[in-house]
């Protein structure tokens, strides 16, 4: 599966078998900037101008949760009503965290199960960011040609983390649905709880 974003509030998902679009995933309210497939491909994240990032599970479409930029200290007039506009997000090689560049001058690390950044650290022009594939560093990218390098949380995965992880490597979210378990461990291998 491929992503494109392409500066519309919207996203498409093609198949790389048929070279055919999939589906057409709407949700955000300005424009799309940046998108990122979890290391298992089991999740998308998207990243807007509108200040937020969708979560989403790119088999069935289904957004699954949003996170929202909001300035630490928000100005008094309405002159900067688009500081916290979305420049990138990718996912660390894990899967447990996103990494997040806005115009509020910030990168935010966000853990997945909380709906709040869990670290902050200040640059200027941000453009771009991705995670050092082993983990621990995340470099960004600056509108003057600069590059910066962040440590970052480096975790050791659950037992049932690096199960979900494998497991969703190679089955859809229809094939973990279709199988014989427990609804609160397919709510678990789909997603939809951390």
């Amino acid at each position: 599966m491929l992503c494109s974003a392409a500066g519309e509030k919207s996203v498409f998902l093609w198949s790389m078998r048929s070279y055919t679009l999939i589906r057409k995933l709407e949700g955000h309210q300005s424009s799309v900037v940046s998108c990122d497939f979890s290391p298992d491909s089991a999740l998308l994240v998207t990243a807007s101008y509108d200040t937020s990032v969708i979560m989403w599970d790119p088999y069935t479409g289904e957004r699954l949760r949003s996170l929202h930029h909001t300035q630490l200290n928000p100005p008094m007039d309405d002159s900067d009503v688009h500081i916290s506009s979305l420049r990138s997000v990718c996912f660390s090689p894990e899967g447990l965290y996103l990494a997040t560049v806005a115009d509020d001058r910030l990168l935010r690390i966000w853990a997945l199960e909380l709906k709040t950044p869990i670290a902050f650290a200040p640059m200027t022009n941000g453009l771009c960011c991705t995670f050092f594939p082993h983990g621990g560093v995340i470099a960004t990218g600056t509108r003057d040609g600069h590059v910066q390098f962040w440590t970052a949380p480096r975790v050791l995965s659950s037992l049932k983390h690096l199960c979900r992880k494998a497991l969703r490597s190679f089955l859809t979210t229809y094939q973990v649905l279709a199988l014989p378990i427990p609804k609160k461990m397919k709510e678990f291998l789909t997603y939809r709880t951390f």
